[in-house]
C-alpha cells in the first residue's frame, strides 16, 4: 500500500487555530515589513494581500524598472522571507505550549506503519515535533527528523565534528518539504547549485526550545532558513540539485500511489508549479485521491483541475474534517 499525503496550510491549522493561513500570513508579514521602515514598493498594495504574488513580483527582475528598483525589490523579498520565518516560528511556539491533539497521534502513528509519504508546502516542524514527542512501538519512542527527510540532507549538528550514529535507524514515514521548512538551512546565495543542505532536529511539542536555539544559532550562523517563496517561478531554487531530488522523489511517490490524500491544501491558482506537478504526476485513473478540507468547493476544483482522478469528496465539509478523517483513516478500504 502506497498512501500519499498531500498537506497544506489548512492541516497546520487544523493542529492548532494559531497556524496562519496564507491571507493570515499576508496580513502579518505585511505589518512587520512596514515596521521595518523600508520603502515598500507601491505594487504590493496593488496586488492585494496575497503573499504569493508579492514575492512573484519582487523575486524577478521587471523589465520596466530601473536597476535600483529591481536590487530593491529583491531586498524587500530577502526580508519578506525572513519575517515568514519569523511569524511561522513564533506561532509554531504558541502552537506547541497545547497538548499535542489525540487525533494527531494516532494519525502519525498509523503513518508510521503504513511507511506513507507525506509531500506538504508547509514550513513549520509540527509534524516533526509531534513525531519526537510519541511512543511509536514498545522499543521506538520517537521518530527523528533524519529519519523522516530524504538521505541527501545533512544534519546541522555534523558541522560540530559530533559523530551522528548514536540513534537506531528506523523505517518510517516521508515527509517531502517542497517549499522548504524553518529548520532547513543554506547559504542565502540567489545561486546556490551545489550546496549541502542542512536541517536541524526539533523537539518534541510541549519542550523548552531556548537551550536548542542557542546551540543551533552557532552551528547555523553563517546559513539563513531555507524558505522557498511560494512564487510562480522558482528556477533558481531549482538549480540546486537536492531542491529537484526531492520534487522528484514526491513525483515518484505520487505517480505510484495507491491512495492520495489532499488535507488543507485548497490548489490556488496562484500556485501553478503545483498545478502542473499534479497533473504531470498523476497517478493510476482508479486510483482514489480524498480531498480533506473544510471548504466543499475545493473537492470541486480537483475534479474540474484533474478531471481523470477518482475525487472522493467524504471529507470536504466545514464541521472538523480533518480530526474525523483522521479518526478513519486506519479503517478506509485498501
Amino acid at each position: 500500500m502506497n498512501d500519499v499525503f498531500i498537506l497544506g496550510a489548512g492541516f497546520s491549522k487544523s493542529i492548532h487555530n494559531v497556524m496562519p493561513t496564507m491571507n493570515e500570513l499576508s496580513t502579518e508579514v505585511l505589518s512587520d515589513l512596514e515596521k521595518l521602515n523600508l520603502p515598500v514598493p507601491p505594487a504590493l498594495y496593488d496586488l492585494g494581500n496575497n503573499i504569493e504574488l508579492w514575492m512573484t513580483y519582487l523575486s524577478q527582475r521587471q523589465p520596466w524598472l530601473k536597476n535600483y528598483n529591481n536590487d530593491h525589490n529583491l531586498s524587500v523579498a530577502g526580508h519578506i522571507r525572513q519575517l515568514i520565518k519569523k511569524s511561522i516560528d513564533d506561532r509554531t511556539s504558541k502552537a506547541a505550549e497545547s497538548d499535542t491533539p489525540g487525533w494527531l497521534k494516532n494519525l502519525i502513528k498509523s503513518l508510521h506503519n503504513q511507511r506513507a509519504t507525506l509531500i506538504t508546502l508547509n514550513y513549520d516542524t509540527l509534524i516533526e515535533r509531534a513525531a519526537r514527542e510519541l511512543q511509536i512501538t514498545d522499543d521506538i519512542q520517537r521518530i527523528l527528523a533524519q529519519q523522516m527527510y530524504p538521505p541527501y540532507f545533512s544534519n546541522v549538528a555534523s558541522r560540530s565534528g559530533v559523530g551522528l550514529w548514536g540513534e537506531d535507524t528506523i523505517m518510517t514515514f516521508s515527509y517531502l518539504k517542497l517549499h522548504g521548512s524553518v529548520n532547513w538551512y543554506y547559504s542565502g546565495r540567489s545561486e546556490f547549485y551545489g550546496e549541502t543542505i542542512f536541517f536541524a532536529d526539533v523537539p518534541p511539542l510541549g519542550t523548552d526550545n531556548s537551550s536548542r536555539e542557542k546551540s543551533l544559532s552557532m552551528l547555523s550562523k553563517d546559513k539563513e532558513a531555507l524558505i522557498i517563496p511560494p512564487v510562480h517561478e522558482k528556477t533558481t531554487y531549482f538549480n540546486n540539485e537536492t531542491i529537484r531530488g526531492l520534487w522528484q522523489d514526491a513525483g515518484d511517490a505520487l505517480a505510484k500511489a495507491s491512495r492520495v490524500f489532499v488535507i488543507g491544501y485548497s490548489l490556488p491558482i496562484s500556485d501553478l508549479g503545483m498545478q502542473l506537478f499534479l497533473i504531470n504526476n498523476q497517478p493510476n485513473q482508479r486510483t482514489p485521491v480524498y480531498v480533506v478540507d473544510i471548504d466543499p468547493e475545493v473537492a470541486q476544483r480537483y475534479e474540474e483541475w484533474l478531471p481523470k482522478l477518482n475525487i472522493n469528496k467524504d471529507f470536504a465539509h466545514e464541521q472538523n474534517p480533518v480530526a474525523e478523517f483522521a479518526e478513519h483513516y486506519p479503517s478506509l478500504d485498501l
